[in-house]
């Protein structure tokens, strides 16, 4: 295979900045037929620079010279207490070799030499989220930013602890180290409580992905998936067809058992939700004036659910094991030939014998506009900003420069093990990346759980679609939580 490492991954920085609950453990937000292609409803994605920059130039930040006399720029985070998710982006202590923790080594000495500041890492062992908001809450200038979860942000910023991100001095949410579609997707009445950017890397391996094993789809000889994903031609049927061949009873005993047995699809109990997301169907959709509003319950989506129980309910051709991490295992074992994961998981099979390729998630059917990829807004980070800090404009010129230049390191090097080390097996799955991180869907639903709207999919998970009879009951409630919550956010600045 012709590697062209350097190339890809500029191209996949410029990328990923530019577009702007599950084992992980997220806050609760109870209250609170084409070709593949970006674009479409949730904002197209372009690798072209800015006008007169070149992809090896630095797009200029625009930011004052100060000298901030040792002031300590403090974040609280996620703690290491998870195998899977916790935040590996905002500390190191000194250059390891490894390239994620030198590029956040050399970021923050850069900042900090630059504007003589220190940052100070607030790592939680616990829930972020509960951390800062009593911190907040009790008026302690504890922290500069919060790095938590979507949800955790929503809660946060529906009480009034957080800055509207859009009117903080010194950030330009128009760079493009600063995801445009995240900006525009979570903006509510105008407010952003918290987004993604490149500061943080942890979106990224929230991001959930298909891998299919390439001994099996040779074994059974089906069609090549890279090209069904790129003529649009990948969708729900067809993942369900395939699931259908490639299962097996190994062991003849007439059960289908997750540590004997081969299996479609490995997947997990809380993917009927993200399954319903990459339809391109959402809960709760933005009107023109950006404001929320319920789209959960069409005709369209009654069809989607009774697809999603068949990939995700039929045990004879899905397996969702009782301990997350046998799901590598079965994918390891060539037990499974596609395996619904997030990114970061994949790091965990770098060392598997059997090729195994990425692509995104299928489409409902061709019809469909585009692929659609779901991020879990309880594993992802964010980054949002305290209404306690001191002074804002410092606050936003500090947050605006470290993030500009985690574009230009921190991006690289993760995008440099991936392509390198860990994630790719063969050239074309580069370009299914630059699909995938091009079409990123933040669902407010999901984020803010309205009426607890999300639960809704514990029953496709389950093999039941009762989405008329569900919706009859709940969709009063859900509207009423949302318009309680849309009065606090709109009496905010």
């Amino acid at each position: 295979m012709k590697r062209k490492f350097l190339p890809i991954a500029v191209i996949l920085a410029l990328l990923c900045a530019l577009f702007g609950l599950h084992s992980c453990g997220g806050d609760p937000g109870d209250e609170g037929g084409g070709e593949a292609k970006g674009g479409g409803d949730h904002g197209t994605v372009s690798t072209e620079p800015e006008e007169g920059a070149s992809p090896e130039e630095r797009i200029p930040t625009g930011l004052p010279e100060a000298d901030l006399g040792g002031y300590k720029f403090r974040v609280v985070s996620r703690a290491e207490n998870h195998v899977h998710w916790f935040a590996r982006d905002i500390s190191a202590e000194e250059e390891t070799g490894d390239p994620i923790n030198d590029a956040v080594y050399r970021r923050n000495k850069t900042i900090e030499e630059t504007y003589n500041i220190e940052i100070v890492d607030l790592p939680q062992r616990g829930n972020p989220t509960e951390t800062a908001q009593k911190a907040v809450r009790a008026g302690d200038d504890m922290f500069d930013v919060v790095s938590t979860s979507l949800d955790g942000v929503a809660n946060m910023g529906t009480a009034g602890l957080l800055f509207n991100l859009r009117r903080i001095p010194n950030i330009d949410l128009s760079k493009p180290w600063w995801d445009r579609q995240a900006n525009e997707q979570l903006t509510i009445g105008g407010r952003l409580f918290g987004t993604i950017s490149n500061l943080l890397i942890l979106d990224k391996d929230a991001t959930w992905v298909f891998l299919f094993n390439k001994l099996l789809l040779q074994e059974f000889q089906l069609d090549d998936l890279y090209q069904m994903v790129k003529s649009g031609s990948w969708t729900m049927d067809r993942l369900l067809e395939m699931m259908t061949v490639a299962s097996s009873d190994l062991n003849g005993d007439g059960t289908m058992h997750e540590r004997e047995d081969r299996f479609g699809l490995v997947s997990e109990n809380e993917n009927a939700g993200a399954f319903f997301q990459t339809t391109g169907e959402k809960i709760i959709s933005l009107d023109k004036n950006g404001m929320p509003e319920v789209t959960m319950f069409t005709p369209r989506a009654l069809d989607v659910c009774d697809m999603i129980v068949k990939l995700q309910s039929n045990k004879n051709i899905t397996i969702n094991p009782s301990h997350h991490d046998l799901q590598e295992v079965i994918f390891n074992d060539n037990r499974g030939l596609f395996l619904y994961i997030g990114m970061n998981r994949v790091t965990l099979l770098r060392n598997m014998e059997t090729d195994f390729g990425i692509i995104p998630p299928p489409k409902f059917d061709k019809s469909q506009d585009k692929y659609y990829i779901h991020v879990d807004v309880g594993c992802t980070s964010s980054v949002a900003v305290p209404v306690t800090v001191p002074d804002i404009g410092q606050t936003g010129m500090i947050l605006e420069a470290l993030t500009a230049e985690s574009h230009y390191t921190l991006l690289p090097a993760y995008y440099d093990i991936t392509l390198k080390t860990k994630f790719l097996r063969d050239d074309e799955s580069s370009e299914m990346l630059d699909l995938i991180f091009s079409n990123r869907v933040y669902e407010l639903g999901h984020i803010f759980n309205w009426g607890t709207a999300y639960n809704f999919f514990d029953s496709l998970n389950r093999g039941s679609n009762n989405l008329s009879s569900w919706w009859e009951k709940n969709s009063e409630k859900i509207q009423t939580a949302m318009e309680k919550s849309m009065e606090k956010i709109l009496e905010l600045d």
